[in-house]
């Protein structure tokens, strides 16, 4: 057990390290359950970090946007079946290389994106010739109740302060907007792989800040200012490598189905989840 600063959603001070590398560690709330790196990289270092997080070379991209496909097609599916405003203003926090804007761009949505990685920045205005923002959200000043939807595909993971980062989100939808994040589940492998996950590193120290659960996820929108928060699971990724691809398939499917069978009460540990919300009124 480690004494440390303040959990950032229930202010305990009492952790314990669950993984460690080189001099980063992953602390575990003792209260809540939120995982958090410590020490964390200041914002300069992550801001000059995420400027060339992304790969420029075409056949990584088209790498990329396979293994992003069934994702953005479900999500975007999704998004349409359970919006309330009906076709609109989009926003996509970290965007990437725009493919999922892209895909809303062609379902009629007015769309824009932020993406602080300069190379996916060039290709969703080069290639999709799509509005596309260099600074984070809470630097940019957008006018409020301007989003029907936001969407944060694995961001909230990589972010500083969460919190912070949701409420500026809160108060750039709409009345009755929603927002959908997509967040990567990865502290229960590591429970299970154990001493092998060192070499693993699911992390991805340290680029991960938090790892969320169904339930840390839910407190944090709460605090934030959102209703009616559910998480499912919502399609998976489709790596390159086989052994990865036959992996992400085959659990990513178990999970869809346990979900369906369950009526939305099992949510399968380990593998990537879909979170959904609406704007509370003030």
């Amino acid at each position: 057990m480690q004494k440390f600063n303040h959990c950032i959603l229930c202010h305990a001070s009492d952790f314990r390290i669950i993984h460690q590398k080189d001099q980063w560690q992953y602390l575990r709330c003792l209260k809540c359950g939120l995982v958090c790196l410590h020490p964390k990289p200041s914002l300069q270092a992550l801001m000059k970090n995420y400027q060339d997080y992304l790969p420029v070379q075409p056949e990584e991209v088209a790498i990329w946007e396979m293994m992003m496909k069934p994702v953005v097609d479900k999500s975007a599916n999704l998004i349409e079946s359970r919006a309330r405003t009906g076709r609109g203003r989009l926003l996509d926090i970290g965007c990437g290389y725009g493919f999922f804007l892209q895909e809303m761009k062609s379902r009629g949505w007015q769309v824009e994106g932020i993406e602080i990685s300069r190379p996916g920045r060039q290709c969703v205005r080069n290639r999709w010739d799509i509005h596309v923002h260099s600074e984070p959200l809470e630097d940019l000043s957008l006018h409020e109740n301007s989003f029907d939807v936001v969407t944060l595909f694995y961001v909230i993971e990589h972010v500083l302060d969460p919190l912070r980062l949701l409420t500026e989100v809160k108060r750039v939808l709409k009345s009755d907007g929603l927002v959908l994040l997509r967040w990567p589940h990865s502290t229960p492998i590591v429970k299970i792989l154990g001493p092998m996950s060192r070499k693993l590193d699911l992390y991805h120290t340290p680029y991960h800040l938090y790892d969320f659960s169904p339930n840390t996820i839910k407190k944090l929108l709460a605090l934030s200012g959102f209703k009616e928060i559910e998480t499912r699971i919502v399609g998976h990724t489709r790596p390159s490598r086989s052994l990865g691809r036959w992996a992400s398939t085959v659990f990513g499917q178990l999970g869809e189905i346990l979900y369906f069978l369950s009526g939305g009460n099992l949510l399968l540990p380990g593998i990537s989840k879909t979170t959904l919300a609406f704007k509370a009124s003030k």
